[in-house]
């Protein structure tokens, strides 16, 4: 009986320790999911109302376009997004932390709406919410004092700001 009284306080006094920290890592867990689902929705609505031919003609010019580089430095962004795709998917577009430039223009020419939405749909929340929360830390203080809508609607803005320049030639 004094063994399972002592075992029960121990089991207590182990969850009052660490219980911060167990659900701590159950809050970012839960962040991370919504972060990521917010985000795959907002690129999801995104290509649903894309012009897809149009974007990929003006991605390809652009990758034509680009310094080597530049189309390195970006690819190993990219990479970051996509390193933890499911191998078919990987192997389907020769997704490799050195694939060439060629490569890239070539899954470009050969994706469409459904493609891109399974890519979306791979991408894991966890992967997202760090780029999402990498981006935070670069804007500083100010963007961290707004709530978690506004921040997503602050950097969805940034992001398609970046596409409209590509998709308005």
């Amino acid at each position: 009986m004094k063994f399972i009284a002592v075992t029960l306080i121990l089991i207590l006094a182990i969850g009052v320790c660490f219980g911060g920290y167990v659900f701590a890592q159950e809050k970012t867990k839960a962040q991370d999911k919504i972060i990521g689902t917010m985000f795959k929705g907002l690129a999801k609505a995104y290509i649903a109302i894309t012009d897809l031919d149009k974007l990929k003609k003006n991605k390809i010019e652009e990758l034509n376009q680009m310094s080597m580089e530049i189309y390195k430095y970006r690819y190993s962004r990219i990479y970051e997004l996509a390193k933890d795709w499911p191998d078919t998917l990987k192997n389907n577009y020769k997704i490799t932390e050195q694939m060439t430039r060629e490569q890239a223009i070539n899954n470009i020419e050969s994706v469409d709406k459904k493609k891109i939405y399974e890519m979306i749909d791979a991408t894991s929340d966890t992967v997202i919410a760090e780029q999402f929360k990498k981006f935070l830390n670069q804007e500083g203080q100010e963007m961290q004092k707004r709530s978690l809508g506004e921040q997503v609607d602050r950097v969805w803005k940034k992001i398609l700001e970046k596409l409209n320049k590509s998709t308005s030639k």
